[in-house]
């Protein structure tokens, strides 16, 4: 390892704000560009990359003496987009669900079905504990992404993927004899 990238970590490590700077202004739009190799849109390669930073800066006092913050960040760059496009699955299985119930239900020969079926949907909904039910509210209906609901609520990400895991598998079970 050179003796410029072991001072940075030795920087790093006692969280100095310039070495961070330095990192940020060297490996920002590279990772940007790794990223959205892997990602649709460059705004979502962007938000991965800001959310790695993030972590980084909190994580940074633990680097090892010796490791590579170059290797550290496009590891976690990779990791991140494995993440989101895993989220981004479970949000489109999600709608072509929704998508596929609604247009059942626009059939005037199902409406009756349709409706209660919504209606149950709505009930088991509403039996959600109370933080599990907003949460789940604000990522399905008012379409906002689990970092947009953590900063709304105060909360961590990791905090609201639980709830939401919760509240879909919770569903899930209530509803599996709805729909095949």
């Amino acid at each position: 390892m050179a003796e410029e990238e072991k001072n940075i970590v030795d920087r790093l490590r006692n969280k100095d704000k310039g070495a961070f700077e330095y990192v940020y202004r060297e490996y920002f739009t590279v990772l940007v560009s790794y990223s959205f190799r892997f990602v649709e849109f460059r705004e979502d390669a962007e938000e991965i990359v800001q959310d790695i930073f993030i972590k980084f800066w909190d994580k940074c006092q633990a680097l090892e003496p010796g490791s590579s913050v170059k290797n550290y960040l496009f590891r976690a760059a990779r990791n991140s987009c494995i993440n989101h496009l895993k989220h981004e699955k479970v949000k489109d299985n999600y709608r072509n669900y929704v998508i596929d119930f609604l247009e059942r239900s626009s059939d005037p020969a199902n409406d009756y079905p349709s409706t209660d079926k919504m209606q149950l949907v709505r009930a088991e909904i509403e039996n959600l504990p109370p933080r599990c039910r907003e949460i789940f509210n604000m990522s399905r209906f008012d379409g906002l992404k689990y970092q947009e609901i953590a900063d709304h609520l105060g909360l961590s990400v990791k905090t609201v993927e639980v709830q939401m895991g919760k509240a879909l598998r919770v569903l899930r079970e209530k509803l599996k004899n709805e729909h095949p």
